[in-house]
């Protein structure tokens, strides 16, 4: 869910739109889908509040040990960023929240996506997605006074 609402809000800031509202939708095994949409008080384009949105949806479909064999989220009611309204939050958390999407759109847009990604969502295989050619690997330690080769 956090990955969906990770590029549904790339995809928001690269075009510089912000979202009225979003829809979550899952297709069962049998074909059948079940679709659950909100409509926020703010328009935004900004990863928290769409993955905050995006998992009280989720928690609306009270999926059960259902087969669910796809999960989508849309965003709709696009509008342009300039003309969405802001919610003034003084926290510095929000702030540095605020500096971390702008040096992912950055490094993004110059390196493609799946460069940076949160560390909930880092694996091995997910890691190199997207950079050709990239290998995982972990930096070697400093040798410590009693662990010398």
């Amino acid at each position: 869910m956090l990955d969906l609402a990770e590029e549904v809000a790339a995809r928001l800031r690269d075009g510089q739109q912000a979202a009225g509202g979003l829809a979550l939708s899952v297709r069962y095994a049998d074909r059948s889908v079940s679709t659950r949409s909100r409509t926020p008080i703010e328009a935004t384009a900004h990863t928290r509040p769409i993955a905050t949105t995006a998992y009280e949806l989720y928690d609306l479909l009270a999926l059960q040990r259902a087969r669910v064999r796809a999960i989508s989220l849309r965003a709709h009611d696009l509008r342009p960023a300039s003309e969405a309204t802001q919610q003034l939050i003084l926290e510095p958390d929000d702030d540095r929240a605020l500096a971390i999407e702008a040096v992912t759109d950055r490094a993004r847009a110059r390196y493609g996506p799946g460069t940076i990604r949160p560390a909930t969502l880092a694996s091995t295989k997910q890691a190199s997605e997207g950079i050709h050619d990239a290998k995982t690997f972990l930096p070697a330690l400093p040798p410590s006074e009693g662990n010398r080769l």
